[in-house]
């Protein structure tokens, strides 16, 4: 049986390591690419509307398809739009998408966007601010896990998720423990979030889904709803959890993403 290769694209501040316990649980059929950190290409800085970022998506399938089969795309959060934008840029690559509560801005919501962008408020409206002063550094012997645990973000985690997060998103360097993934390049993708994703209306060509946390509160949930009908080809769906449910509930992401591949047409 011919595998679906599915190309996985991260949330922000989230290396793809960090979703080793969702990946597996998907079936034997299914094998997962990934570049584990988005935005870190010096050749590929980030850039308005996460443009460089599709690009280093592209350019990562374009090295890593098998045999030149299509494959599936595949991404949470941030990871689900640069997904979004690199289907409809190059549908020649891809067979497949799944958007996991992506920031998927259409609409007021867009305009809005735009407009903040060209300012320093976007540091208070967004996650930026919060992402340029994050703590990145601890000493060494510091529980990692105990302090991240009790962060609303992690709260929820999976105890094994939090684990693949802490051995993929923490190194030892310079004689200290330190995030892989650069605070400053986390907050330059929030100051960057698309705003133009209204001109790839029914740009689509191929299957997709999104689905969305019920209790996620990133974005009002109409957003979901508006940017799908701007797609025709785009169902909605939802699942229990909040923006992070793909690390929250491993298991039963894997199970449904599953369902919704086995969904699609075969070639």
């Amino acid at each position: 049986m011919q595998k679906n290769v599915i190309n996985f694209s991260h949330a922000n501040g989230f290396p793809a390591g960090s979703y080793q316990t969702l990946f597996s649980y998907l079936p034997d059929n299914m094998q997962v690419i990934a570049l584990d950190k988005y935005g870190h290409n010096k050749q590929k800085p980030v850039n308005n509307n996460w443009q460089a970022q599709v690009e280093e998506l592209i350019i990562f399938v374009e090295a890593n398809q098998v045999d030149g089969n299509k494959v599936i795309c595949l991404g949470h959060s941030f990871g689900g739009v640069i997904s979004f934008i690199a289907c409809c840029q190059r549908p020649d690559l891809f067979k497949g998408l799944i958007m996991l509560d992506p920031p998927a801005l259409s609409g007021a919501g867009a305009l809005a966007a735009r407009l903040v962008k060209k300012t320093k408020w976007i540091d208070k409206f967004s996650p930026a601010g919060r992402a340029k002063n994050r703590r990145a550094q601890w000493p060494l012997g510091s529980d990692i896990g105990a302090l991240f645990s009790g962060r609303k973000l992690f709260k929820n985690f999976d105890s094994r998720c939090l684990t693949d997060y802490i051995a993929h998103g923490i190194c030892e360097r310079n004689n200290q423990l330190e995030l892989t993934f650069d605070a400053q390049v986390e907050a330059n993708i929030f100051r960057n979030i698309p705003s133009n994703l209204s001109r790839y209306k029914n740009k689509l060509t191929i299957p997709a889904t999104l689905v969305y946390g019920t209790t996620t509160d990133v974005f009002p949930h109409h957003i979901f709803s508006r940017f799908v009908k701007l797609n025709k080809h785009i169902k909605l769906q939802t699942t229990p959890g909040g923006h992070m449910f793909p690390l929250e509930r491993p298991e039963q992401t894997a199970k449904l993403i599953t369902e919704i591949i086995n969904s699609f047409p075969e070639d």
